[in-house]
């Protein structure tokens, strides 16, 4: 599998100054027999640089600062038209008199190419800062992401700090945003919101930071060594790819 990370992705360009925000993931990823991973080099995507690429993993693009362009997002359709994969990793929104950038306002033109919706929305603890876990009764044991390939690969529980959310019209639900969670942004409850979604070739996410590794503390906690969280990035990248 042919992974293409693009480097204008929240995470990604905070792993390209500082060589640790995906240290983990990028470890466990090339431990993998098959798996092959770079970063997209010149700016903005093209159809040039996912030629030939298997599986595309965008990290949250930030409006103010690498917002797509419709090229962009025109290549993308066309990539994932055309057989590629795609794992579109979103973050939380904003919060109204506070200072926190709605992080959704880019995915979400993105993912409304492939009918999905994520939602500008802000859910996390109620207690503000502590980590919060998914457990398995909101995950789809059912897909084979959360089923993984043996024990080892099975994903029972997620642990995630804050993130927008996804409606699950015209997707197969993934995961669910548990009950433990509130939308600090509006005060809704989770009701019947997604962390994650699939929907043929493409997969939604709505968070980006649960990606970093252990000990890294920007953007947002690094939780990559918690619960199930890194079967559940490979299972999902694997079962874009074909696996």
């Amino acid at each position: 599998m042919n992974l293409l990370v693009d480097s204008l992705g929240l995470q990604a360009r905070v792993h390209l100054r500082d060589g640790r925000r995906l240290a983990d993931l990028l470890a466990a990823l090339a431990a993998r027999p098959g798996i092959q991973t770079t970063f997209s080099t010149s700016g903005a995507l093209s159809a040039d640089q996912l030629r030939g690429r298997d599986v595309l993993l965008l990290t949250t693009r930030k409006k103010s600062e690498a917002d797509y362009a419709e090229a962009e997002l025109d290549a993308v359709e066309r990539f994932v038209r055309d057989g590629g994969g795609l794992l579109l990793m979103s973050n939380h929104g904003d919060i109204p008199g506070r200072p926190y950038p709605d992080l959704t306002a880019s995915d979400a033109r993105l993912a409304a190419r492939f009918g999905i919706e994520i939602e500008n929305s802000f859910f996390a603890a109620p207690e503000w800062g502590r980590p919060v876990e998914i457990p398995r009764e909101c995950l789809n044991q059912e897909h084979p992401i959360l089923r993984g390939i043996g024990a080892e690969n099975a994903v029972r529980s997620l642990v995630v700090n804050n993130s927008c959310s996804i409606r699950p019209a015209g997707c197969v639900p993934l995961v669910f945003l548990p009950a433990a969670m509130r939308d600090h942004r509006e005060g809704r409850p989770p009701a019947v919101r997604c962390f994650a979604v699939a929907r043929d070739r493409v997969a939604v996410v709505a968070d980006s930071g649960f990606i970093g590794s252990a000990g890294t503390a920007f953007p947002g906690a690094g939780l990559l060594d918690r619960g199930d969280n890194l079967p559940f990035i490979v299972n999902m990248l694997r079962w874009l790819g074909g696996a």
